[in-house]
This record gives structure tokens, C-alpha cells and sequence, in this order.
């Protein structure tokens, strides 16, 4: 699939850098720039398809391919059987489009895992590092202007704010560590506060608890750390961390004991809080799938757990949710795709996860991670921002991120054969 013509990759050049740019775009209008989203990523495919007689058959990246192009159909397919537009219509919208946006990205992973494309690494560092700090900059600029106490940047839920953002900063993170000298720790340091300052703003807690950690493995596993800059880059990174903490300390202060507050009402029978109405959903959405191992549409999922909910009464907590999704990517997916769906989440997160450490490719892995601890408390492919935003910085590390640690002797050159 590797195209001979040098207009054609011009042309997947500016698609992607469209698509790359789009991911920024979001955190100010989601709506426009899902269209230029879908617009680039359809461009790549009729690329393609008009240079289809000069291609040779793929050979890069199937299995990450074949895994999420798996991923998707068990999502369509469930889809075809189930999908209906009464009470619980909002579920089969919102996986209909998540499905389609997983079926694209496999097809742009197909296509640009197999396509030679020429393209200067420092524009695409260049990219990453200012539309980071632009993404930041305007999350600490909302929080200081809005009224609200919890950002929520272009979208409807600050939680799925605080998942692209750290997307963002995953992909700026790369970046700011391929610099060098000086200029490494200055930038390191500015963005590592911007970063977690507006992570803190979207009051997140797994966001709050897993971005220091996501940051760390990233500066432990970067190819161009070694050892004495790791450490001036870790005690680097303590001494913002507590000074982020220190100058946050009443909201995260009031985080901590809201969890607090919500643990112990959950011990004493009551799931209606934040906490407690996630274990509820993982209770209730565990025995629902159990019930279908091979499926089910929402509304039998809905049916099963009201009838659970009825028996025990200390699992209301699930009932407001079970319109929307279960907060919990494998629990979700098992509620209502049963043990197929289950399988094809799992096989594509080990397949990024083992593309990561093939190539060497820690930006992959740490988004990879980033996935599986958020969908640990929250369904992302639930959301289209998220899909589309995970979609991206997924394109963007399995391809050009592991492209650009290939070409060590030619930094000016991401990819050239």
C-alpha cells in the first residue's frame, strides 16, 4: 500500500497535519472540528482509493489495524441487531457514531502505517508543543473567567475535558523531551504546570491521580532521556508537583474528602453519590452481562437492572445511568456486547500496548495506559470527543511518534525511505 506518487503524499501530508491540528481545534469547538475530523480523514481514503493502482499490499501495523477494525464491528454489529430510537436511543447514537470513528481510524492506521511520507520532525514537535500550551492556556484561562467550579472547555462534561487534555499533554510531553540543554527543563517545567494546573481545574480525580504518574513512565521510557537527565528532570518534576499541590490545595483538598464522604456512604448502603453510584454500575452491569453473556440490547440491560435494583435497594445508585453507559469501559461493553465485545476491548488495548514496546514507543504506551485507567472509571468510547481525540493521539504515536525515534541521525526528517 506504499504509494509511488510524490502529489499523493503531499496530500496525505496535509491530511494529517489537518486531522493533528483538529485535535486542538476540539478543546475550543467540538462541533466544527469534528467535521474537519472526519473531512481530512475522508480525504485520506479517497487519496488512497485514487492511487490504489500504484500501492503494494500493506505489511505495518496489522495487528493494531485488525484489532480496532475488530473493535469497531463488535460495536456495528450489536448496533444492526439491537439498535432501535425508543427510551434508551441516546446509547445506540452515541456508539453508532464512537463505532464509525473506530472503524475510520483503523482504516487511516491501514493507510498511513503502509504510506512514505516526507515531513520535517520539528514541525510536527512544533505543532504538538503550541497547541499544548494553547490548549492549557485556555483551561486556565476559562477557569479564572467561568463561573462554573469545574471547567469544561468546549464540551459538556468537565471529566471528558480532563481525558483530552491529558491526550494533549501526552503528545506535548514527547515533544518538549526531544529538545535539548536548557531548553528542555524551561519547557518541561512550564508545561508540566500548565498541564496539571488544568487537569486540577477539571476536578477529576482519576485524571488528578494518574496524570503525575502518566508523566513520570513518559520521562522514565523517552529514548532521548538518559540517565543524569532523568534525574534532574524527576526532581524537576517532585518540586512542581508540590507546588501544584500546595497552591491547589482547598480544591483538591475538597476533592479528597468528597471521595471520602462518598466511600463511607456507600459502606452504609447509600450509592447515590458520585463514588457509590460507580460501584453500583459495575455491581448491577457485571450481573446484567452474566445474565446475556452473548448480549444483549439496552433495553434488556435497563429491564435486568432495575429487577437487580429492586432486590437490593443499596444499588440505586446504578438506575440514573443505565440510559447513558456503566462508567466502566470493560463493564459496559460486557452489559451489553457480552464476552465478544469484552475480548475485541481487550485485544486492542494489548495490541497497542505490545506495538508500543515493539517499537520502542512510549508516547503509545503511556496514551495507551491513559485509556485503560480512564475507562476504568468512565466509558470513552461512549463519547465522540473522546473517540475522536483518543483516535488521534493514537494515529499520531503508533505512525509519526515511532517514525520520528527511527530517523536518530536525521531529526529534521520524520520519515524518508
Amino acid at each position: 500500500m506504499i504509494s509511488k506518487n510524490v502529489n499523493c503524499k503531499t496530500l496525505y501530508l496535509i491530511a494529517f497535519i489537518v486531522m493533528l491540528v483538529s485535535l486542538y481545534f476540539l478543546i475550543f469547538d467540538a462541533v466544527h472540528a469534528r467535521k474537519v475530523f472526519y473531512t481530512a480523514g475522508y480525504a485520506s481514503i479517497a487519496i488512497f482509493l485514487f492511487s490504489l493502482r500504484k500501492t503494494h499490499p500493506p505489511k505495518n501495523n496489522l495487528l493494531p489495524v485488525l484489532s480496532v477494525l475488530a473493535f469497531s464491528l463488535t460495536i456495528l454489529v450489536w448496533l444492526f441487531i439491537f439498535y432501535n430510537k425508543g427510551e434508551y436511543w441516546e446509547i445506540y447514537n452515541s456508539y453508532e457514531t464512537s463505532g464509525k470513528i473506530l472503524l475510520l481510524l483503523a482504516i487511516l492506521l491501514l493507510i498511513y502505517s503502509n504510506t512514505e511520507i516526507i515531513i520535517p520532525g520539528k514541525i510536527i514537535d512544533s505543532i504538538l508543543i503550541i497547541g499544548g500550551i494553547s490548549a492549557n492556556l485556555f483551561a486556565v484561562y476559562q477557569y479564572n473567567t467561568s463561573i462554573n467550579a469545574r471547567i469544561e472547555l468546549g464540551f459538556d462534561r468537565a471529566t471528558m475535558a480532563a481525558y483530552i487534555i491529558t491526550i494533549v499533554d501526552i503528545l506535548m510531553i514527547h515533544a518538549v523531551l526531544n529538545r535539548h540543554g536548557l531548553l528542555r527543563y524551561v519547557l518541561f517545567a512550564l508545561t508540566v504546570t500548565l498541564a496539571f494546573s488544568a487537569i486540577i481545574f477539571t476536578s477529576t480525580r482519576a485524571a488528578i491521580i494518574s496524570f503525575p504518574l502518566l508523566c513520570l513512565i513518559q520521562a522514565f521510557t523517552h529514548p532521548n532521556v538518559n540517565k543524569k537527565h532523568l534525574l534532574n528532570i524527576s526532581l524537576s518534576f517532585l518540586c512542581l508537583l508540590a507546588v501544584a499541590i500546595y497552591a491547589f490545595q482547598k480544591p483538591l483538598e475538597k476533592r479528597w474528602d468528597a471521595l471520602l464522604q462518598d466511600i463511607h456512604s456507600y459502606e452504609n448502603n447509600h450509592s447515590v453519590t458520585s463514588v457509590g453510584a460507580r460501584f453500583a454500575m459495575y455491581h448491577t452491569g457485571l450481573q446484567a452481562g452474566l445474565a446475556t453473556p452473548l448480549g444483549q440490547s439496552a433495553e434488556s440491560r435497563g429491564t435486568t437492572i432495575k429487577k437487580i435494583v429492586q432486590s437490593d435497594q443499596s444499588l440505586s445508585g446504578a438506575l440514573p445511568f443505565i440510559d447513558v453507559h456503566l462508567h466502566n469501559e470493560v463493564v459496559d461493553n460486557f452489559s451489553l456486547r457480552g464476552i465478544i465485545g469484552v475480548l475485541a476491548l481487550l485485544a486492542m488495548y494489548g495490541s497497542l500496548l505490545w506495538s508500543s514496546w515493539r517499537d520502542r514507543n512510549p508516547t503509545l504506551f503511556v496514551l495507551t495506559l491513559s485509556l485503560m485507567l480512564y475507562g476504568l472509571s468512565d466509558a470513552i468510547f461512549f463519547s465522540r470527543e473522546g473517540t475522536i481525540a483518543y483516535a488521534i493521539g493514537i494515529l499520531t504515536a503508533l505512525v509519526f511518534l515511532k517514525r520520528s525515534e527511527k530517523e536518530k541521525h536525521a531529526p529534521d526528517i520524520l520519515w524518508q525511505k
